[in-house]
């Protein structure tokens, strides 16, 4: 995903007259979440989604989840954000030593190999919907990954 030089936001018509600012600032931290209903991840912005991308980096990751937001969805069986990844919007591929990273709501929290996961150094949420971390700790400061 090429990211836009700093400066004035570029703006995209959208259907209903909407107008949309892109992701314009590299070293911005930005939110990543699975958004359904689109199929792709929805980018954040200072609390504005800026963009819907088929697949995106980050680097230094914090991984969120709100524990009233998922007791919610399991009360009412509505479908709500929150949980969320954020970080730095960076570039590159997948490296093998990745570690694919999940997120049920049964569960709570970010796991991996069933282990809590809270941070990354680095996340790549791809286009078939799978995310993927390296260098992951927990709360803790313990790195097991």
């Amino acid at each position: 995903m090429s990211v836009r030089p700093a400066g004035p936001p570029a703006v995209s018509a959208r259907a209903g007259g909407r107008r949309r600012a892109a992701i314009s600032t590299p070293m911005a931290r930005h939110d990543v979440y699975r958004n359904l209903t689109r199929r792709a991840w929805s980018v954040r912005e200072r609390g504005r989604v800026v963009g819907h991308v088929p697949a995106i980096v980050l680097a230094d990751v914090v991984l969120r989840a709100s524990e009233a937001g998922r007791q919610r969805c399991l009360r009412t069986g509505a479908r709500d954000v929150h949980a969320w990844a954020t970080g730095t919007v960076a570039e590159g591929a997948r490296p093998p030593s990745a570690v694919r990273l999940r997120y049920g709501l049964w569960c709570p929290g970010f796991r991996t190999n069933g282990l809590l996961v809270t941070r990354a150094s680095m996340a790549w949420f791809e286009a078939d919907g799978s995310a993927w971390i390296e260098g992951g700790w927990d709360d803790k400061g313990m790195d097991f990954l």
